[in-house]
């Protein structure tokens, strides 16, 4: 199996997400693309997943953190995301509830220190891996695509 290059990556610009904006919606949509990628499972059904999260429109804080476990499992599925989609679906709901929780809802926290500045990307991928279901793979790819 030939490894995987920069030019066959799935990455933000294929999902709608515009990070060179640095908005809290985007950052938010990116974090939880990254966690899907992030799992033992094919980019294409992780981007699928996305897109079925996406057009229920569940792509923020509150409403991820709100949202019904049983409609996240059956979102997952129709992506083709079947492996691990009853622990992802709990893993989406508190990925939305830890966002609000510790940042107010507002991503653009993770990048920014409490000057204003943007940290370093090493911590930056040690704040977003305090997120359960955030491994080091996910944090990785999420760093990889910021523009700071």
């Amino acid at each position: 199996m030939a490894a995987t290059t920069r030019k066959d990556r799935i990455g933000p610009d294929d999902l709608g997400v515009d990070l060179s904006k640095g908005t809290d919606t985007q950052l938010f949509r990116w974090l939880v693309a990254c966690d899907l990628f992030g799992r033992r499972i094919s980019q294409d059904i992780a981007a699928a997943a996305f897109k079925e999260l996406d057009k229920a429109r569940l792509l923020n804080p509150k409403k991820l953190a709100d949202a019904d476990w049983q409609q996240l499992v059956d979102l997952l599925g129709a992506g083709g995301y079947k492996r691990y989609d009853e622990s992802t679906a709990s893993e989406l709901i508190r990925l939305g509830q830890d966002a609000q929780d510790r940042y107010g809802g507002r991503l653009t926290k993770i990048t920014r220190g409490d000057d204003g500045r943007t940290v370093d990307k090493t911590v930056i991928k040690r704040r977003v891996q305090e997120f359960k279901g955030i491994g080091p793979t996910a944090a990785a790819i999420f760093v990889r695509e910021l523009h700071l």
